[in-house]
């Protein structure tokens, strides 16, 4: 189970601190919950209830240092994703954004960079929807890079960038 102090990744929040824990009164049922700090919010907190197993999936712990290194570096992560159908890319990036999966993130962040590299050398345009992925992506991703890496988050963005287009 996850510890005060702790820094773990939530979802599509990004890296938060375990602040700890709280039981509150929700219809008339105790419930307890797992309080988080994002590491970029401070005035922020995340009441994850520690009995919703959907809930509590969503937190990973953070990597280490080598295993975050090793994982960027992955022949896993520079598989081929592209999907043309642009509804079913979105909903498909969708799926995988929510469900925070870093590798599924990783895999996705790479295809990205490669279709825009391609399309921008075409001369045509990288799509909006496209873009927004791409950049949700690295702020969640860069949350844990800068966190590992004790880097700042533009320098986390850079180094991601550049390891991925690798």
């Amino acid at each position: 189970m996850f510890e005060t102090g702790q820094w773990v990744v939530y979802g599509v929040h990004g890296v938060c601190r375990v602040a700890g824990r709280e039981k509150q009164l929700v219809n008339r049922k105790r419930t307890e919950y797992l309080v988080l700090e994002p590491m970029a919010q401070n005035e922020s907190r995340y009441f994850v209830p520690t009995a919703n197993a959907t809930a509590m999936a969503k937190l990973r712990e953070v990597l280490s240092a080598e295993e975050l290194k090793a994982l960027l570096v992955s022949a896993e992560i520079r598989q081929d994703c592209w999907i043309a159908d642009e509804n079913q890319r979105k909903q498909h990036y969708r799926d995988l954004t929510s469900n925070g999966d870093r590798v599924s993130i990783l895999k996705m962040t790479h295809c990205l960079y490669r279709y825009k590299e391609a399309q921008l050398a075409a001369g045509r345009k990288f799509h909006l929807c496209d873009d927004n992925f791409l950049r949700d992506a690295e702020k969640l991703l860069a949350s844990e890079i800068s966190l590992v890496l004790e880097m700042t988050q533009e320098e986390a963005r850079e180094y991601l960038r550049e390891t991925l287009k690798a």
